[in-house]
């Protein structure tokens, strides 16, 4: 997902990218998600601002990712919003008192003679999909005791026995 500046004219350059596995796989490692079968696309349009390039576009389409509950596939969809500055390495204004570090997040550097759109798009797409996502609202999730999906089978199995009181079940006595 990179573009040569001297391939960006004065108009700026449309940005149409889609997102694959692989891309996914390697750029999100940790997510465990593909693009869901509508897929996962990109669109925006990249705009030179004297030296800087003003990236405005929106990451549209499905993701699909583990069930929280049954592990089976949860399709999620996703509208990312994505407006970033590139600035050459540099030139941007570095605070020397900044201990916070709390530099614009919407400004990003850049070396050499291309701009690389993977990490603002890794990091829109993270931000965007649900820690937990769920097949369904109303998923039984797996059982217990043998690990059956309760969504596709009924569970013959008895409730799972209550927990004996411990060291903290006086508490439930106090009447407040």
């Amino acid at each position: 997902m990179r573009f040569k500046i001297n391939e960006i004219g004065d108009g700026g350059l449309p940005v149409n990218v889609s997102v694959t596995t692989e891309w996914l796989a390697s750029a999100c490692p940790d997510l465990d998600a593909r693009p869901g079968p509508a897929g996962l696309v990109f669109n925006g349009q990249i705009t030179p601002t004297g030296d800087d390039y003003l990236l405005r576009g929106e990451l549209v389409g499905d993701v699909e990712r583990p069930c929280a509950r049954c592990l089976e596939p949860a399709l999620v969809h996703v509208e990312v919003p994505l407006t970033v500055t590139f600035v050459p390495a540099g030139a941007e204004d570095v605070d020397p008192d900044d201990e916070d570090g709390d530099a614009d997040p919407d400004v990003v550097t850049f070396k050499g003679a291309e701009l690389d759109l993977s990490g603002e798009l890794r990091d829109g797409l993270v931000l965007a999909v649900p820690f937990n996502p769920l097949c369904d609202e109303a998923c039984r999730g797996l059982c217990p005791l043998c690990g059956g999906n309760r969504n596709l089978v009924p569970c013959k199995h008895a409730a799972a026995p209550a927990a004996a009181p411990g060291g903290l079940a006086a508490l439930s006595k106090i009447k407040l």
